[in-house]
């Protein structure tokens, strides 16, 4: 009897010292979301790893004023694309958890942090996008470069989103700075701006708008512009031949996470081979691992005139750039 009771009490002991690992793992995860095509990206991340995910859409820089507001209290697992600048800021205000992914290996060192604290899942640009219907209605051509959206004709036709709150738009801001040199950048901007009515405060809101017909020119992420045209809208879109601002969309897990496991869990997955591919599928930004086939209109994005870009750089700027900004064009 006694050796009965031994092997029960074993067997009892066994299913609850089952590894936290793998329980944590199986449990679902929460996540915060700035990125196309997440849907059947993430049916396919649980069908593969059969750990379910709640998300929440939200531009990288609300989510970064939300950690703020919470002290850096984590309001979810992990982090989803979004703007690069925002994943620096809470690295440094250690709102994030260092994770080295074995997939890691596979990348570059450009496109994730040395220490652990996000990595780089794909790459996405800045692109002009028309509405032909109202172009033509007010006899004004599509722009071409930035410089054509200063043109007096333009005069409330051009829309575009804050870089306070759309990572996708401070990727423009920064990028333009960078090439351009502050004091060319900063006129520039001041230019555009004369034709600009507002800044809205979500990234894919001036592509919309646009797409309606409630304006002839939207300043627009490359992924959102051939979102709305698989929707059946007709639209017209150039690469700025001035040069054409980029980002990384990254992944990172939020320090004090209720299910770090699965957090890792995902990073792991999307910087795999089969999470790489599966942002081919669903997504028009590019993946960033080698070796991944690319849709036509997204491997002509990648071989545009990419400005050139210190990500690293711009992340640390933002705080700066973004009083400045605030400084001159905030009234809108």
């Amino acid at each position: 009897m006694n050796l009965f009771k031994r092997v029960i009490a074993g067997i009892v002991m066994f299913f609850f010292l089952i590894p936290s690992v793998w329980a944590a793992e199986k449990q679902g995860i929460s996540i915060f979301i700035a990125y196309t095509g997440i849907k059947p990206i993430l049916e396919t991340f649980t069908q593969d790893t059969g750990i379910k995910v709640d998300y929440l859409e939200m531009s990288s820089g609300e989510v970064l004023t939300r950690i703020r507001a919470a002290k850096g209290k984590a309001q979810a697992d992990a982090w989803f694309g979004g703007g690069l600048d925002s994943f620096v800021a809470a690295a440094e205000e250690g709102f994030l958890e260092a994770y080295v992914s074995p997939e890691r290996e596979a990348y570059d060192p450009m496109f994730y942090n040395e220490e652990g604290f996000w990595s780089g899942i794909s790459l996405g640009s800045v692109v002009l996008m028309g509405n032909p219907e109202v172009l033509a209605a007010k006899k004004l051509m599509m722009p071409e470069s930035w410089e054509d959206l200063t043109l007096p004709v333009l005069k409330n036709e051009v829309l575009m989103s804050t870089p306070a709150v759309s990572g996708t738009f401070y990727s423009m801001v920064s990028s333009i700075l960078q090439t351009m040199g502050d004091e060319k950048g900063w006129e520039l901007l001041e230019r555009i701006d004369a034709n600009v009515p507002y800044y809205s405060k979500r990234g894919a809101e001036p592509a919309n708008k646009v797409s309606i017909g409630e304006a002839g020119v939207a300043v627009a992420p490359f992924d959102t512009v051939l979102r709305l045209r698989q929707e059946g809208h007709k639209l017209e879109m150039t690469f700025p031949k001035d040069g054409v601002p980029w980002y990384i969309a990254p992944v990172a897990v939020f320090k004090g996470a209720q299910n770090p496991e699965g957090a890792k869990a995902l990073v792991d997955w999307v910087l795999s081979e089969r999470g790489q591919e599966t942002l081919a599928k669903c997504t028009t930004q590019a993946p960033i691992r080698p070796g991944i086939t690319l849709e036509p209109e997204v491997q002509a994005m990648r071989d545009s005139n990419l400005m050139k870009l210190d990500v690293v750089k711009a992340g640390h700027a933002r705080k700066e750039i973004l009083e400045l900004w605030q400084e001159k064009f905030g009234h809108k």
